[in-house]
Formats: structure tokens, sequence, C-alpha cells
């Protein structure tokens, strides 16, 4: 009698031991992917208890919902030579979660790749543009011109850009009381 209820316990302890490292879920606001030393070895999209190798295999989670990119406000020169300082931000999709894990760490890692981008094609876009425009009428035509230009370069990084937006487009201290 003694024996079996050793049995039963030591059962107990390694059920206790080896069942969280023999299943996980996934949520329905992420994507999982399995590795096993380094490779990754599946990607799992739906929401659900699946398994995996105890021990042997890792589980990374990102995001399946938008993501936010946000650039820090930034002075840009404007084709006529005057500055402007702009405060933008991007949402976007991990929409290839293989890709994503092989060229980053996590989607912090992936947020400062994806402003440095944004932020180099709108820098370009505001060079070819007057102030006047900018602030008036061109600012819809020239976030998606950038739109365009970054879906591309993101795309190979495994990020759907959604939208780029401006969130304040001001003037320097210097000239902002002289414009008003």
């Amino acid at each position: 009698m003694k024996s079996f209820a050793i049995i039963i316990v030591a059962a107990i302890v390694i059920a206790a031991i080896l069942l969280p490292q023999l299943f996980f879920t996934v949520d329905e606001t992420e994507v999982a992917v399995v590795t096993r030393f380094g490779e990754i070895t599946s990607v799992r999209q739906t929401p659900g208890l699946n398994l995996k190798a105890p021990f042997l295999d890792a589980v990374i989670r990102y995001e399946k919902r938008l993501l936010i990119f946000d650039a820090p406000p930034d002075s840009l020169l404007t084709k006529d030579k005057k500055r402007l300082i702009i405060d933008m931000y991007a949402r976007g999709r991990i929409n290839d979660p293989r890709v994503f894990r092989q060229k980053f760490v996590d989607e912090s890692d992936a947020a400062s790749k994806a402003v440095d981008i944004i932020s180099s094609e709108l820098r370009r876009e505001i060079a070819s543009h007057d102030q006047s425009e900018i602030i008036t009428t061109k600012r819809d035509e020239m976030l998606e011109n950038v739109l365009i230009a970054v879906t591309p370069m993101l795309g190979e990084f495994g990020i759907k850009v959604e939208d780029v937006k401006i969130k304040r487009a001001d003037f320097p201290g210097e000239i902002a009381e002289s414009v008003y």
C-alpha cells in the first residue's frame, strides 16, 4: 500500500513538471513561433491548446494586432529650405512571423527599424515639397507616397504597414513667433 502511494505521488510530481512543458496556449491576439535550438519548427496562428517537445522547444509570442511605430519629433528641411518639426507615427502588423523571427529579436527591435525606415522616407518626401504645401494641401498625398515607398521595404522584414500619419507639424521655436 505504501509503495502504491509513493508511485502515485511520484507520478503527480512528474506530471506537474512535464505538463507545463508539454502544452502551450495561443491567444487570439497573438501568433506563436515554436523554435527548437533556435531554428523555427512551426508557426501557430490559430488560438487554442498546442503541443511542443518538453525542454527542447521554445515558444516566442508576437502580437497579431496592430503595432504602433511612434517616431520622436524630428526637425526636417523642406524644399524651400525651411524647417518643420514633424511628429509622426505608423501602424502595421506582423504578416509573416517566420521572416519576422529571422530578422528581429522582438517587437521593440522591429519598431526601431521600422521607425528608421519610415522616418527616412518621410524626410525624403518632405524635402521634395514646399513648407506651405506640407501644412495645407499636400499632406495626404505625401503620406500616401511614404506608405507606398515603405511597404516593400518593411515587407522584407515580415511587417505590413497599414498607414502613416503625422501627429503634428510645427514651426521651430525661433520662427514660430514671426509666423503668428
